[in-house]
């Protein structure tokens, strides 16, 4: 198998058909890609709408959609969502039984993307790939972590002197490729670092943990900032965005 995708997901059953979609309109063939998912039971519609899919679409050589009781789940509201230590662990659980799953399905590449993610652009998939097997050891995207402004991209770099503690710069090269400290939200991983890299409980975020330990252990984190995703973070932002679209895309040239 090529590729997996896989997420926790939680109370997104607004936003799921468009996420699908997007994946159906990328350049690799859905016959590539397995999927996995970690779901709540406490959330209907979101594991309907996962189990149809599952149901009906037989070229997908791989799904797996395991209902997660032993670990609370949070939903994004409107007016944001405030993370605490024992919500980030939560998070490490569900995505490193998630790894364990895709582990044991051994594909060529792992895509870590969240289900608040749209991957509008149909090459971003074979695009990320394409930086892995010219050396990165897993890349991402641009994203905005915020739901407006530009402050803060899907990046960041170590503190100098301060072991484990990262921040945001303010001459990211954005609209290109560079090499990044931090990645974030939607990450391809190739097999090594799949294989070896567990997420880890963090202060700033499970993915700062998680970057901690590539750093560690040698491999190098790169950013395809041309390429730009959407992150819709409340069912509000999303009928903002189907309206009006997001003021932050912009057409970017690989330099």
């Amino acid at each position: 198998m090529k590729l997996v995708i896989g997420c926790p997901i939680y109370k997104r059953s607004w936003i799921l058909d468009h996420w699908i979609r997007c994946i159906y309109k990328q350049s690799i063939d859905i016959s590539n890609i397995g999927f996995v998912f970690e779901t709540s039971p406490n959330d209907d519609e979101t594991n309907t709408k996962l189990e149809t899919w599952k149901k009906y679409e037989k070229r997908i050589p791989f799904f797996s959609i395991k209902q997660r009781d032993d670990r609370p789940h949070f939903q994004h509201v409107d007016n944001g969502r405030q993370w605490t230590i024992s919500k980030y662990a939560n998070m490490v659980s569900l995505r490193n039984s998630i790894l364990e799953t895709v582990r044991e399905q051994d594909p060529d590449y792992y895509f870590s993307l969240d289900s608040d993610i749209l991957i509008e652009n149909p090459n971003t998939l074979e695009l990320l790939i394409a930086h892995i097997k010219q050396g990165a050891d897993a890349v991402n995207p641009l994203m905005y972590m915020t739901p407006v402004g530009d402050k803060y991209p899907s990046v960041m770099s170590w503190v100098e002197g301060v072991d484990g503690k990262a921040m945001r710069l303010n001459d990211y090269p954005i609209g290109t490729y560079f090499q990044s400290d931090v990645i974030m939200a939607a990450k391809m991983m190739s097999k090594p670092i799949y294989k070896n890299v567990d997420y880890t409980i963090h202060t700033q975020g499970e993915d700062v943990g998680w970057s901690q330990t590539c750093k560690e252990k040698g491999f190098k984190l790169f950013c395809a900032s041309y390429i730009y995703a959407p992150h819709i973070m409340s069912e509000l932002m999303y009928q903002h965005f189907i309206k009006n679209g997001d003021t932050r895309k912009q057409v970017y040239q690989l330099v």
